[in-house]
């Protein structure tokens, strides 16, 4: 049984954060049930995968995917598992969660299904789900000073036409910026075609809502069947001539998608850091905000001492970080778990 659904959701916070923790939110989330616990675990880190692709590659916003610990697991569930984004202030945020629930849920709601040897069984659950938080966490990854910055996947506009004005061939312009615009019917294209605003105002109201490219066409341009382009990236102006335009709008998407991802995936990389001791983690951390990766020996009473003295949380457990020998952060003892922590929100 896969049920899924995108709903609103209301619950009572005491501090709001735009967008990260909201009275209202937005949410997609998903209910399974599977008849062993192989599909079921099956089903969970295939959700999480899927959160991962989409939020890396769609939102160009990486992620670290892991098992949550014992105290950070949802209630109810055998296993938990995060998407971890790391924002520009060096704070961790909680994009995603895919958990295992085991039978607990079917045991408490006494759900059954009649199985192919023809007895009653209970089945094995699984739960997962985003929320508008992912809005927050592009806005904050990709924005500038300049306002927003929208990966070309999700922007509503790939490209917005801005058609420049003199007075004179005016017409002739936006005659070329329509032909223009029906000839990249293949992408999400905008007309800026307001004669109540300057080219410039254009220009800054469209790199403040954060679309990826501007297409500029003027007088001369219509003279030599040009167009030229402007990535919000800043990596310089482009002279297309008309005829090859939809082509190579395609590749320039393409590399301001790419450029997003590697600027974002270099900070991350830049703010990680690793700690064998609780000095070191404070040191750490105060030079530069963000993850500490640590080893642990998966007590309880190691995780509350760090907590207390670093003021950070646990995140999570990256399948590809386990396994190396190392001694816990805190007690000292050998461990081949390693976990990461950050503050967060």
């Amino acid at each position: 049984m896969l049920i899924n659904q995108w709903c609103n959701i209301f619950r009572w916070e005491k501090a709001t954060r735009l967008f990260l923790r909201t009275l209202e939110f937005l949410w997609q989330e998903g209910h399974t049930l599977h008849r062993t616990l192989e599909e079921a675990q099956a089903e969970t880190l295939r959700i999480l995968d899927l959160y991962v692709d989409f939020v890396e590659n769609d939102l160009a916003v990486p992620v670290l995917a892991g098992a949550k610990p014992e105290s950070e697991k949802f209630p109810g569930a055998v296993d938990t598992y995060s998407i971890e984004a790391l924002m520009p202030d060096g704070q961790a945020l909680q994009a995603g969660t895919s958990h295992l629930l085991g039978q607990h849920f079917a045991e408490a709601f006494d759900i059954r299904y009649l199985d192919e040897d023809n007895t009653e069984k209970r089945p094995w659950g699984t739960s997962w789900g985003v929320t508008t938080r992912l809005m927050g966490a592009l806005i904050m990854t990709h924005g500038d000073d300049k306002g927003m910055f929208m990966p070309p996947r999700v922007a509503p506009y790939q490209a917005v036409i801005v058609p420049i004005l003199f007075g004179k061939n005016d017409e002739a312009v936006l005659t070329k910026c329509r032909e223009t615009r029906t000839q990249l019917g293949a992408y999400r294209v905008h007309l800026d075609d307001r004669t109540t605003q300057t080219a410039g105002w254009k220009y800054n109201e469209h790199e403040m809502r954060g679309a990826p490219v501007r297409v500029e066409i003027g007088p001369k341009d219509v003279a030599k069947e040009q167009c030229v382009l402007v990535p919000r990236d800043g990596s310089g102006k482009r002279f297309v001539p008309l005829a090859s335009l939809p082509g190579e709008l395609g590749k320039l998407l393409d590399e301001v998608q790419a450029g997003m991802l590697k600027r974002a995936r270099e900070f991350v990389a830049t703010h990680t850091s690793s700690a064998d001791s609780i000095d070191e983690f404070k040191a750490a951390l105060g030079a530069k905000p963000g993850y500490v990766r640590v080893h642990w020996c998966r007590s309880q009473e190691c995780e509350n001492a760090l907590i207390d003295a670093t003021r950070t949380t646990p995140r999570n457990m990256p399948a590809t970080d386990q396994g190396k020998p190392g001694k816990c952060i805190v007690c000292g003892k050998p461990t081949d778990t390693v976990i990461y922590y950050a503050r967060t929100y």
